[in-house]
């Protein structure tokens, strides 16, 4: 079946392509079209089924409506969810959504950005895996919008939305303190240098009451599993009776541990950054420090959408949002 035009629309009522084009871009009151035309124009369009090029339309307007959104692993919940609130808000406000994972990889992540780009998205919403800002600092130089989500580089003038990370863990660190323990572990993840990693470790360390106690565990992020099982079997005659996971991958690694390490875990309070539903129906429930997830799609897509407005009179802000904790 033969894609209806605007010139299939225009002939099929004596009207011109460009009387129809200025209808079904919403120009037709503010260009003197009477209303009964204009709702003629309408409903033909879809009598025909017609379907805009929005690629095209964006060409000729500047817009394609789209926005790009990079994230390391939408398999992780955190992201999933992120990417979830994202999607609604952008939608809410007229825009779709090209969505890539870099899997922590650096290689990829530029050449996704420089995809995305050659796709002509409106702007970028980007969690980074890269070590420096200087990665990503052309797109600054060039004005191009763009957002950082969860993870930020320190003195670079862009959007970006964040937590309170450093708070977020020291939370974590008190809590198990009041819950009695004497030696809490960390078990952190790889890369370290990702931002939102690097301050809860910070947050951590700066929590302890006796730096001499600190205990730091290196988890792979492409071996989690594995990486935990080999931590738990390092612990395992040391004295440690609470952990701290900087992310929910490894609390969830944790999880399953407990039905092969019951013993060894039994005593252990366990806290982790990011908050899952599953951590409330298990045993032990496992205590969480819960990220404003909503809040941070919300304010990333409303920040890119005040960047197009003001274009250069925008003025980079930097949100850093509160986490919670949760009980359990």
């Amino acid at each position: 079946m033969k894609k209806a035009s605007l010139k299939d629309i225009a002939e099929s009522l004596g009207v011109s392509k460009a009387l129809v084009s200025l209808v079904l871009n919403g120009k037709g009151d503010e260009r003197g079209i009477n209303k009964q035309t204009q709702e003629k124009v309408r409903v033909r369009a879809k009598e025909l089924n017609y379907i805009p090029n929005q690629y095209a339309r964006g060409l000729r307007i500047g817009r394609t409506n789209t926005i790009g959104v990079i994230v390391p692993d939408i398999s992780n919940v955190f992201y999933g969810k992120l990417c979830k609130a994202i999607e609604q808000e952008a939608y809410s406000k007229g825009y779709n959504l090209i969505i890539s994972n870099t899997y922590e990889d650096v290689q990829k992540e530029k050449k996704l950005i420089s995809d995305l780009i050659n796709r002509n998205i409106d702007g970028l919403i980007l969690a980074s895996s890269f070590d420096s800002k200087n990665e990503i600092d052309g797109l600054r130089e060039d004005k191009f919008p763009i957002v950082l989500v969860d993870r930020v580089f320190d003195d670079f003038n862009v959007d970006s939305v964040s937590v309170s990370n450093t708070a977020g863990a020291e939370k974590a660190v008190e809590f198990l303190y009041a819950r009695g323990v004497k030696r809490p572990v960390c078990f952190s993840i790889s890369p370290v240098y990702i931002s939102s990693i690097s301050e809860r470790i910070q947050g951590y360390i700066g929590s302890l009451k006796n730096p001499n106690d600190a205990k730091l565990v290196q988890i792979p992020h492409d071996n989690i599993a594995g990486g935990v099982a080999s931590a738990l079997a390092e612990l395992k005659n040391e004295d440690y009776d609470g952990i701290f996971c900087v992310n929910n991958n490894i609390a969830k690694a944790l999880l399953r541990e407990l039905s092969n390490q019951g013993d060894q875990l039994k005593d252990v309070q366990i806290i982790s950054f990011d908050d899952l539903e599953i951590f409330d129906i298990v045993h032990p429930k496992i205590s969480a420090i819960a990220q404003p997830i909503d809040e941070i799609g919300k304010s990333a897509v409303n920040l890119l959408l005040n960047r197009f407005e003001a274009g250069d009179k925008h003025k980079p802000e930097g949100l850093v949002l509160d986490t919670v904790l949760v009980e359990r």
